[in-house]
């Protein structure tokens, strides 16, 4: 298992990393805990006084929510995430992804506003890139990609809404594209 570390998290709740990876195994039900326990010991008693498990009468751990939080991503934020890894970073070496901040406080917004907006956000995103290759096999025109709070604030994604990205086929079709 590899495991990153975000030390400010760990620096903010006052948690050494072998307690944060402890609490980790334990919140994804890994039957490892036992001997990780064995190779590095925790101090149980300061996780308790923390907030984040519940020592058991006997004396096993049981995470509590606090420490739960650690390592869930909260819905929106899971949302914010995939699409700023599908929106395109540069188009021509210009870059697209301006005020990251207020971008995602109105990412989320729309999201939490209506929900299924993220898939349809998401396969326009796709549509478009698709699209834009398409054309660029065929020298036809289009123009150069918006700012990230652009295509927020236009809505841009209504431009290729509906329209589905085809599916790659496993068959290949010599010649097809000239017919």
């Amino acid at each position: 298992m590899k495991v990153s570390l975000n030390l400010t998290k760990l620096k903010g709740n006052h948690l050494t990393p072998s307690e944060f990876v402890y609490m980790l195994l334990k919140s994804e039900g890994d039957k490892q805990t036992q001997k990780y326990l064995e190779i590095l010991p925790i101090d149980s008693v300061k996780l308790q006084t923390r907030g984040f498990v519940k020592i058991m009468p006997d004396q096993s751990l049981t995470l509590r929510q606090k420490a739960l939080d650690l390592f869930k991503v909260r819905g929106c934020e899971d949302c914010w995430n995939q699409f700023a890894i599908a929106y395109p970073r540069k188009d021509q070496g210009r870059p697209l992804h301006n005020d990251m901040k207020r971008n995602k406080l109105k990412y989320i917004a729309l999201i939490e506003r209506t929900p299924g907006l993220h898939e349809v956000i998401l396969k326009a995103i796709a549509a478009e890139h698709e699209d834009r290759k398409q054309a660029s096999y065929t020298n036809e025109f289009r123009p150069r990609w918006k700012m990230m709070s652009s295509y927020l604030n236009q809505e841009a994604w209504t431009m290729y809404d509906g329209i589905e990205p085809p599916k790659a086929s496993e068959e290949q079709n010599y010649g097809e594209d000239l017919i």
